[in-house]
């Protein structure tokens, strides 16, 4: 299995109605899994995985009509947003706006359980390099045997 994105990744909702597109050779700005309680809230899972691309690589191919999105926190509205397919309620991606070398970047963040072939998914591109908000963890996380970092609570991968 080749390490490297070489062709389009694409994905879509549970329903199929809203498909994306990263673009080849695209490098995940970060990747890895979530631990927080927001997170798990918002998809309904003990633990959820992530990668964060640059938004200019995301983009939107079908179904854009059909998304919506939440923020729970009001403060945070311009800067962090869920979006969700209306018609299935699948979490798409979300979008951050974050800061790195003093400059701002726009992320967009998707679920590798979305692409359409889960072989890219799992390559070492795309998997997880780090456990996020693991202080926050409903999983005994002595049972993961993966060696990846762990993060606690106020620390984070995100490169600066």
């Amino acid at each position: 299995m080749n390490d490297k994105n070489t062709q389009d990744v694409h994905g879509r909702c549970y329903c199929g109605a809203v498909r994306f597109l990263i673009a080849a050779e695209t490098e995940p700005f970060w990747a890895g899994y979530c631990h927080c309680r927001d997170c798990r809230q918002a998809h309904a899972a003990p633990i959820y995985q992530y990668v964060y691309v640059e938004k200019r690589y995301f983009r939107i191919i079908e179904g854009s009509a059909f998304l919506k999105w939440y923020t729970r926190a009001e403060s945070a509205r311009d800067s962090f947003k869920r979006f969700f397919c209306e018609r299935c309620g699948s979490k798409v991606y979300n979008y951050l706006l974050t800061d790195k070398d003093n400059s701002e970047v726009e992320l967009c963040g998707t679920f590798p359980s979305l692409f359409d072939d889960q072989e890219i998914a799992t390559n070492n591109t795309w998997s997880p390099q780090v456990h996020e908000y693991c202080a926050e963890s409903i999983v005994d996380l002595s049972l993961l045997h993966d060696d990846l970092p762990r993060f606690q609570k106020e620390e984070t991968s995100l490169p600066k």
